[in-house]
């Protein structure tokens, strides 16, 4: 068994593969990912990809499961950062990606838009909370970042900071203490005395369209009320995780995702690594989809 996986599975020691237009993070991007919990990409998309993607956002799409949208599944710019944070090299393989695709919401939110009509996420919060161990928290060990349940944010009209863009308590991701609420097992920071000083900690990012924003979900973050007077916030949220841990249910029909290329498939293919042929868990089917 162990000469099969020898010959089965990609040795630790070999290079990544990419596809053109791939590239890993650089030193610098891993270094402030590790440190904040969140990396900015600005400019990633082209004008005449902006505008087609806001098209179909402002027409009602409600994920970008399809159109011109599920480019964004498997941009380029983002498949070698994610390889590095959520993947294990051994099984990342020109036929299918290292990692899946778990969820995929768009949000509109025009000129005065109020958290009022979204409270759960208005409120600072977590997937886990500090120190909750789980496959869902941020790691770092020999020298390989695994981040566990890995949000990205695609940003389609301009961001400017303090106006109402997503918001993180840099650094929380690492924390070891809970942050002062009332239920050491709570995942936001709701009755915390010490809530508004965490707020005042948090920072936001400005950027143009087309920017690219990923994070952690064991990073503090929030929503805020969008009040830039000059245009909406026009965004897709994409959500990821490891070929082996799973914390959204898909519920995305099979007619959606055999649309798509084969190696775009494999983002929704069952989660588990180990049998069913060369490499493990390769394919999509209809058997062998996310639940």
């Amino acid at each position: 068994m162990k000469q099969i996986m020898q010959k089965e599975i990609r040795h630790s020691n070999e290079p990544m593969p990419l596809a053109p237009g791939e590239k890993l993070m650089t030193p610098e991007q891993k270094f402030f990912f590790d440190l904040r919990g969140w990396v900015l990409l600005p400019s990633v998309l082209s004008e005449s990809e902006i505008e087609e993607m806001k098209t179909e956002v402002y027409a009602g799409a409600r994920h970008c499961y399809e159109g011109t949208l599920q480019n964004l599944l498997d941009h380029p710019a983002l498949v070698g950062i994610l390889n590095e944070i959520l993947a294990d090299e051994r099984f990342i393989f020109d036929d299918c990606y290292g990692f899946r695709c778990e969820n995929s919401i768009t949000t509109v939110r025009k000129p005065g838009w109020s958290t009022h009509s979204d409270r759960g996420t208005a409120v600072p919060h977590v997937v886990r909370p500090p120190q909750q161990a789980n496959a869902m928290r941020y790691q770092v060990a020999g020298g390989k970042i695994f981040a566990g349940l890995t949000r990205v944010i695609w940003e389609l009209e301009e961001v400017k900071a303090g106006q109402g863009g997503t918001t993180f308590l840099s650094g929380s991701h690492k924390a070891h203490f809970n942050y002062g609420g009332p239920d050491p097992n709570r995942p936001n920071i709701s009755e915390s005395p010490w809530e508004e000083n965490i707020k005042g900690m948090m920072e936001d990012y400005s950027c143009p369209p087309g920017s690219l924003l990923i994070f952690t979900e064991s990073v503090i973050h929030a929503t805020n009320n969008w009040t830039n007077p000059d245009n909406p916030r026009c965004a897709v949220f994409n959500c990821y995780n490891s070929i082996w841990a799973q914390w959204f249910r898909l519920n995305l029909s099979h007619e959606i995702i055999e649309k798509m290329p084969p190696k775009r498939q494999s983002l929704f293919r069952g989660t588990w690594a180990i049998g069913g042929g060369p490499g493990g868990n390769r394919q999509y089917s209809l058997d062998n989809a996310t639940k």
